[in-house]
């Protein structure tokens, strides 16, 4: 019986046709398909819906792009729930109903050099990915010398997590209902699918990843330009008419909570948060790069890096860098609702652009001061300092800031961007599906953050399993932030200032005089979740009261340290 459920554990996820996979990972049961839809997938015996603990916590999810052709404005997605589906099977101008185009399936137990790596090799000929041991460009998954187990000089798929999904598809569709005079646009999507196991990380055990690798082909442009994406949902979290939307920029996060007991749930529903782990690679000149010779390229040896963007790809295949360019992060989050005539679901291609840019379906800015009959501003919170592109971006569990109030059926839009696909330029995007669960649905909210900044941290990690087992201490991610007083202080001439960051992104430490004067800057980069200190010497400063700001994100905090030219000491 005992080597029976073991075997159950680690069987992989059950194909049920070519063109549709049940990815049933720990607590989460999702049927996708081979065009891009999760969960709004009818896979017998269960069905359709996104499962979270055996009940239903996502109706569909999927994708928006818009961008420019030249100056003309396009849109496409799949968004099955709002009747758009622009995506079909397989490689651009090619026959969507070949057989190869299937959702393909390897795991970290397969046996190596077995039927799925070698099944795999359909998948590199359409665009797959692979570890290329012997470095010749072919996939060969051989073994090379005999000893039937797998050496690093030998090819072997792609696999990321301890279960990895691939599958490609395009634009060639005409729209469903909307978007009805879009033209396709010649993109092309290869999209990953992985997750790990929970006795590989127990603090992996509730989320699934998202690799959307997308390529231009060159059908109508060499360059689409100005292109937002959107990982868009229609979550429903047990009964789907109590459901409450929110964002955290801290975590590049928009997530969906319940308002109450949830009859299916009960008294603790969980959260369900998108997470924004690696944003499309954009170069921008002024900002990302000097544009030494001024054509709004980015020229490798002529034009001055200010920035570098990263495609984790995982521990066998490593990294890849560009520099010049950044990985965009949250840029807005926006909500609507099927039923509402005014926010409702996109008509056109305007309506689509309009929400991913963190406004309403016909345009202007949502107002956190303006009356909301959804929501409000809480908590003593100045609504003016409430960033109108990130829609609900409060804490629901200290009830501060700016919430939504008002349970509906809501979809979810959380966007990134702008970055332009040039032809036969991949672009690779990484979103993470996480779910917390605390002891009620605001509580809840909290625990996904913090699951969300882990997983952050993980992917800083270029999803290196090895660190993240539950015994190991080396990346544990503080709860909060803390900004320490400098030691020793008073100080003459130097002193430590530390702090503690319990998610990824640009920081900036900064020392200022009592006239508020920039006299210093410590850090000014992007840095991992974790713990720092750094020394401060102030010998070519005057002595006197002076004060150092940590800002990272929304979060920021000033203290003050006192530079003396002689310390007294005790004695």
């Amino acid at each position: 019986m005992k080597t029976f459920i073991i075997f159950l554990l680690l069987m992989p996820a059950i194909i049920f046709s070519q063109s549709q996979y049940r990815f049933f990972i720990n607590n989460i049961n999702m049927p996708i398909d081979n065009r891009g839809v999760l969960g709004d997938v009818n896979i017998p015996p269960d069905g359709t819906l996104g499962r979270y603990d055996s009940v239903g916590f996502l109706f569909s999810g999927g994708f928006w792009l818009s961008g420019y052709n030249q100056d003309t404005l396009w849109a496409n997605a799949q968004a099955t729930a709002s009747l758009i589906e622009n995506y079909i099977p397989g490689n651009v101008g090619a026959n969507q109903y070949d057989p190869r185009y299937k959702v393909y399936e390897v795991s970290k137990y397969d046996v190596p050099f077995g039927a799925e790596w070698q099944e795999w090799q359909f998948a590199v000929d359409l665009g797959a990915r692979f570890y290329d041991g012997n470095n010749d460009g072919v996939y060969s998954p051989v073994d090379l010398n005999g000893n039937n187990l797998w050496d690093p000089d030998e090819d072997k798929p792609d696999i990321v997590g301890d279960i990895t999904t691939w599958c490609v598809y395009n634009d060639g569709k005409m729209p469903r209902v909307r978007f009805e005079n879009i033209e396709p646009q010649g993109i092309e999507i290869r999209q990953s699918l992985f997750g790990y196991y929970s006795f590989s990380s127990t603090q992996l055990r509730d989320v699934i990843f998202i690799r959307y690798e997308l390529l231009n082909t060159g059908l109508k442009s060499s360059i689409l330009d100005s292109v937002y994406f959107t990982a868009w949902a229609d979550p429903d979290l047990g009964n789907h008419v109590d459901d409450l939307v929110g964002s955290d920029t801290l975590s590049n996060s928009g997530f969906l909570y319940n308002d109450s007991t949830d009859y299916m749930y009960g008294e603790n529903p969980p959260a369900f948060f998108i997470n924004i782990l690696q944003g499309p690679k954009a170069y921008i000149p002024g900002e990302t790069y000097v544009d030494m010779n001024g054509n709004l390229i980015y020229d490798e040896g002529i034009d001055v890096p200010l920035d570098t963007a990263y495609n984790r790809m995982g521990g066998l295949k490593g990294i890849e860098i560009f520099p010049g360019a950044r990985n965009q992060k949250l840029t807005s989050f926006t909500r609507y609702i099927s039923s509402d005539p005014l926010a409702g679901d996109p008509n056109n291609e305007f309506d689509a652009r309009n929400y991913m840019l963190g406004m309403k379906r016909l345009g202007g800015i949502f107002d956190p001061c303006s009356p909301d009959p959804w929501g409000g501003v809480f908590g003593g919170i100045n609504c003016s300092d409430v960033n109108p592109l990130y829609w609900y971006s409060g804490d629901p569990e200290a009830k501060t800031g700016w919430l939504n109030t008002r349970g509906s059926d809501y979809r979810i839009v959380v966007n990134t961007g702008p970055f332009d696909l040039y032809e036969n330029d991949p672009v690779t995007i990484i979103v993470a599906y996480t779910i917390g669960r605390g002891n009620s649905p605001e509580n809840s909210v909290t625990v996904a953050k913090l699951q969300s900044q882990f997983v952050q941290q993980f992917y800083q990690s270029n999803f290196n399993n090895n660190l993240v087992s539950v015994e190991d201490e080396t990346l544990k991610i503080p709860s909060e932030f803390i900004l320490h007083q400098n030691y020793p202080n008073p100080f003459n001439p130097s002193t430590k200032i530390s702090w503690q960051s319990p998610v990824s992104g640009h920081q900036t430490l900064k020392v200022y005089d009592v006239l508020g004067n920039e006299v210093a800057t410590l850090v000014n980069e992007f840095t991992n979740a974790g713990n720092y200190e750094i020394d401060f010497n102030a010998s070519a400063l005057s002595s006197g009261v002076y004060f150092y700001k940590l800002q990272a994100g929304d979060f920021l905090q000033t203290k003050k340290m006192i530079f003396l030219d002689s310390v007294p000491t005790n004695g």
